[in-house]
């Protein structure tokens, strides 16, 4: 009988949590934004069939037309600029629009969103040029949760990829990480969930081109 409970165990332990996941987000101005999770090292993020980010085996890359950037390869010339330069040079005037601080409070209300009821809070990122605020509606579903792990690990691996982790520019991520709220339902007008459903993520969609 042991011995049964034991391989019962161990197989529960061994199986995957739930099965592929396909979450769709509504953006501002009509975009889409598309996250395949198969597991915490391998999944899909992207608005369009030409450019997405793959994360395979848990190393992260960028696919823009058909061609492939492994950002492991790219670090070392970004790092040589400077995380801070290369930032500004990338963002331009939009860098006095990127936050350098959030903080979460919640409302004492929830809202329901493609299905899926999360609490509302009132988030502020504060910036060069001011304070903005937006409601964020955040669930504890796993599933969800799971998509928005993929999401803060792009983010995260692409900060560390330019050099950025002690920038004020990565401060924010970090913020939101210790917040551990779950994950994203809405964000103000500019990000809703439209659908999150299990699999399966059709084949070559986790792969290179």
């Amino acid at each position: 009988m042991l011995h049964r409970v034991l391989f019962l165990a161990a197989a529960l332990l061994a199986a995957p949590a739930f099965a592929d996941v396909i979450a769709v987000y509504a953006m501002a101005g009509g975009d889409r934004l598309q996250v395949e999770y198969r597991d915490g090292a391998n999944f899909r993020v992207g608005m369009d069939a030409g450019n997405y980010q793959l994360m395979l085996d848990g190393r992260l890359y960028a696919v823009a037309q058909g061609q492939v950037i492994d950002i492991e390869k790219v670090t070392r010339q970004i790092r040589a600029v400077g995380a801070d330069t290369f930032l500004a040079g990338l963002l331009g005037n939009a860098t006095s629009d990127v936050p350098t601080d959030v903080s979460m409070r919640p409302l004492g209300r929830r809202e329901t969103v493609a299905g899926h009821d999360g609490e509302v809070y009132e988030a502020v990122a504060r910036t060069s040029n001011g304070e903005q605020r937006a409601e964020l509606v955040v669930s504890d579903d796993p599933q969800l949760k799971a998509v928005q792990d993929a999401l803060l690990k792009v983010a995260r691996d692409t900060v560390s990829a330019v050099g950025a982790d002690a920038s004020v520019y990565a401060r924010p991520l970090r913020q939101v990480e210790q917040q551990g709220l779950g994950g994203v339902l809405r964000y103000g007008e500019e990000l809703r969930l439209v659908s999150l459903e299990q699999g399966p993520i059709a084949p070559g969609r986790i792969a290179l081109p």
